[in-house]
């Protein structure tokens, strides 16, 4: 069984631009932070004046762990997989993966860069690889 995101009215710029292979943040033009996931109000400041920007796409692993027993049915059969938290340059920190590396080779402090699976026909999720160099 394959659960994937159902975008909303506030998410649906999120998920057209990942198609494309960007990954949007939000940023509060009242107070300047920058957030993942989206949220329809800034969670520092409460203003819901915010624009959409393009992350640079660069990140560091923050923390990371592997999953040996399925926690939900839509992950039975899968494991183990490993699950990422990614702190992006722009300072929000991100669930992912981590493609195109063995799991044991995932580290923390790790230079990673962003990449796009498709999971279902016309669903992209923003993923990371390891940075080059």
């Amino acid at each position: 069984m394959l659960v994937v995101p159902k975008p909303d009215t506030l998410t649906q710029p999120y998920w057209d631009v990942a198609r494309a292979g960007k990954l949007l943040l939000q940023r509060c033009v009242q107070c300047g932070h920058t957030w993942h996931p989206p949220l329809p109000i800034c969670p520092t400041c409460h203003a819901a004046n915010y624009e959409w920007r393009a992350s640079s796409g660069r990140g560091t692993v923050y923390s990371c762990t592997i999953i040996h027993q399925a926690a939900h049915v839509a992950a039975q059969g899968r494991t183990p997989y490993l699950v990422a938290l990614v702190t992006l340059a722009e300072g929000p920190r991100v669930v992912a993966n981590i493609l195109n590396c063995a799991m044991d080779d995932v580290r923390i402090g790790m230079g990673v860069a962003l990449t796009f699976q498709e999971i279902a026909p016309g669903v992209v999720l923003p993923q990371f690889e390891p940075a080059p160099g």
